[in-house]
């Protein structure tokens, strides 16, 4: 089953129930979510969220484990010197998702900023067994990163060795495209892209995709999205892996830029999925 879905609001007044309502108008069947502004680690009260209410009305449309919480980009749980706050925060951000019984934390990595590539990897383990003993049954999904500046895990040697430094199965990746041909991995050139990830024993561990086209050429490091088949990237390739079995049953969630202040989502999973995608013209 294809999961498609994007990034939508989580806020008051109807917090979950609206977060829902949002993405079943856009033809979504998953979701992803910020519990708070991801600038900032303010958060409202669980008993805010309205999971009750979606319980009774939604739950059979998009299910609890299809609702992606994204993690704030202010925490840094790769630096030594931000590492504490790092585990603490993330702790009780995975125990509010408990709250409403949502699978996968996405999670940027983080940036070695003064320390060295491996100390920052390091660290990363580190931050990442003690947010595990603190909390329950939630799976970080580690994000492929651009490259941008001192961003660690650009690489899949890099998530890879993460993943067998903490050994455990509550550890995976969240695949980006944007991100990861910006990285410098040509996915325009599929089934190499692919083979590359079943030969090294990467694919197994891509619990959700990021859908993306990119702003900027491959290799370029920059970390700017584009709306779908309007970057270097294009709707070939995308729907490559909507329509993949081996993403089958995975979140697949679309974070391009809003259009003169309006969501494209509805009319980009349209065009995606090949139905009725008339409206494009009203966006682009």
């Amino acid at each position: 089953m294809i999961k498609l879905g994007s990034h939508v609001s989580f806020k008051k007044p109807n917090y979950l129930v609206g977060a829902i309502e949002e993405s079943l108008d856009n033809g979504a069947n998953c979701a992803m979510i910020y519990l708070g502004a991801p600038q900032t680690t303010l958060r409202v009260a669980t008993d805010q969220y309205k999971y009750n209410e979606y319980l009774i009305n939604y739950q059979n449309d998009i299910k609890p484990e299809d609702i992606v919480v994204h993690a704030p980009y202010i925490v840094n749980p790769a630096n030594p010197d931000k590492q504490g706050f790092a585990i603490s925060f993330l702790s009780q951000e995975i125990n509010r998702m408990n709250t409403i019984n949502a699978k996968y934390l996405v999670l940027h990595p983080g940036s070695s900023m003064e320390y060295t590539r491996k100390e920052a990897l390091d660290t990363l383990i580190n931050s990442l067994k003690a947010i595990l003993a603190q909390t329950k049954d939630v799976i970080i999904c580690l994000e492929t990163m651009a490259g941008k500046g001192s961003q660690v895990c650009s690489s899949f040697e890099d998530l890879l060795y993460v993943i067998k430094g903490v050994n455990s199965d509550r550890v995976a990746i969240c695949l980006d495209t944007c991100h990861v041909f910006d990285a410098g991995y040509d996915i325009t050139k599929y089934e190499d892209f692919k083979n590359y990830l079943i030969s090294n024993d990467y694919l197994k561990h891509i619990k959700v995709i990021h859908l993306n086209d990119s702003l900027n050429p491959l290799g370029s490091h920059k970390d700017r999205h584009a709306n779908i088949d309007k970057g270097y990237i294009g709707l070939e390739t995308i729907k490559k892996f909507v329509f993949d079995k081996d993403f089958d049953n995975i979140p697949i969630i679309l974070e391009t830029p809003y259009i003169n202040n309006k969501s494209p989502y509805k009319e980009e999973i349209a065009l995606i999925l090949n139905k009725d995608s008339a409206n494009e013209d009203k966006l682009f």
